[in-house]
Order: structure tokens, then C-alpha cells, then sequence
């Protein structure tokens, strides 16, 4: 389904309640792609080294802290860097491995941004996202209020030939070397058919400059 919302995919009761909210709050929603679009080339090869070396007690240790504790996400081991409330992407506080990685997060999240037209690019969620070899993510929607707000961007930095993106109808394979923005408000899931774990780097980018608009009446329809 496509309004002033943008590409918000199949309307649910929640999704209702949550679009209400954010025409309340006047805030201006990002027009996210249909499914997904290519947004640059980008050189990972740092940050790839580095998530190679990060091992198996640190994946653990670090995943038992997450906040996107969710059952879609049981084949799925994440380290956050930053999160945010459901409400607002200015929201958002860092943990501790962004002190560590932030020098290696910082030029990739950076170069993706330039290719977005904002006064004021903040990142208020980014995150390692390992999927097991054989696993999948099972489909889900992403429905809070600072979904609609802010830009979700994936990065590959390991993966293969055998794992598949599903956004909607739309079924398709991120290559590492490129980043891609990918719809997370429409149904979406994920299958690792390879053998080795796949890894990217997950990021949402918000423009702090935004501007408000007067609160919508009746924007919830088609």
C-alpha cells in the first residue's frame, strides 16, 4: 500500500494505531524504496577484517545484552552499537562496543549518508547482524513510530550466493562492496541457504534537521 506514507506495505490494526500516532505528531515520515534500492559501492574491507576476528564468546556475550530480543530473531546473533526508542530516532544511546567501533562504523555509515540529501545525518540504530548457515529471519514487519522516521540500511560484509532477501512479493540477493536501503515497515524475511554465517552491518539514518508538519487529518487511508 502506498500514501503519504510512503511504501508501508499491508495495513494491520497496530500499523493503523502507529500511523495515527505519527500523523499526530507531525512528524514527516522518509519514503522508503518499494522493496529495496542500491544506494552506492562502498569499500568494507576494513570493517570486514575486523568482524572476522570478533569470536564466538564475544558474539554470545554481546547478544545476551541486545534489545532486539525478538522470536523472529532466533537464528540471528546481533552486537549493538546504538538503539532507540520506538517513538523517536533522536532517542537513542550508545553501548559500549560503539566506543570500540566507532572509528570502523563511522567512515562506512558516513559514506552511505552523503548519498541522502540531509542537513543534519544521525544514525540512531546500528548493529552487527550475524544469520546462521542454514537459518533464516522469519517474516516480520518492523512497526514502531521510528521505523517510519529514518532510513534502514544494510551493508553485506560476509555473506553468499545462497542467501535471499524477501521484501513483499520481491525476492532478491545483497552483494558485499554495496549498500542497500530495504523497505522494513513492509513484510520481510530472510534465508541463509549457505554454509557460512552471514554477516552485515544494520543501520538506520535520520536527518535531525527534519522539519514538522502541521498535524494530517485522515492520512491513514489509501
Amino acid at each position: 500500500m502506498h500514501n503519504r506514507f510512503g511504501n508501508i506495505g499491508q495495513v494491520t490494526p497496530k500499523k493503523l494505531a502507529v500511523l495515527a500516532a505519527l500523523a499526530a505528531s507531525g512528524r514527516i515520515p522518509v519514503i522508503k524504496p518499494e522493496h529495496y534500492r542500491e544506494i552506492c559501492a562502498i569499500d568494507v574491507s576494513a570493517l570486514r577484517d575486523a568482524v572476522r576476528r570478533i569470536d564466538a564468546a564475544e558474539w554470545d556475550a554481546e547478544n545476551e545484552k541486545k534489545e532486539n530480543d525478538f522470536s523472529c530473531f532466533r537464528q540471528t546473533q546481533h552486537i549493538i552499537a546504538r538503539f532507540n526508542n520506538d517513538t523517536q530516532p533522536a532517542g537513542y544511546h550508545a553501548t559500549a562496543f560503539w566506543g570500540r567501533w566507532s572509528s570502523l562504523l563511522l567512515p562506512v555509515m558516513t559514506a552511505v549518508a552523503a548519498h541522502y540529501d540531509m542537513a543534519e545525518p544521525d544514525f540512531p540504530k546500528v548493529m552487527l547482524a550475524r544469520l546462521s548457515a542454514g537459518g533464516k529471519i522469519d517474516a516480520h514487519s518492523d512497526i514502531g513510530m521510528s521505523n517510519h522516521l529514518a532510513h534502514k540500511i544494510h551493508v553485506p560484509l560476509i555473506t553468499n550466493d545462497d542467501v535471499w532477501f524477501q521484501v513483499g512479493a520481491e525476492k532478491f540477493r545483497l552483494t558485499p562492496g554495496k549498500a542497500y536501503e530495504l523497505n522494513n515497515i513492509q513484510v520481510h524475511s530472510v534465508v541463509n541457504g549457505g554454509t557460512e554465517d552471514r554477516i552485515h552491518l544494520v543501520f538506520e539514518l535520520f536527518d535531525r534537521a527534519a522539519p514538522r508538519q502541521p498535524v494530517l487529518r485522515n492520512t491513514v487511508s489509501g
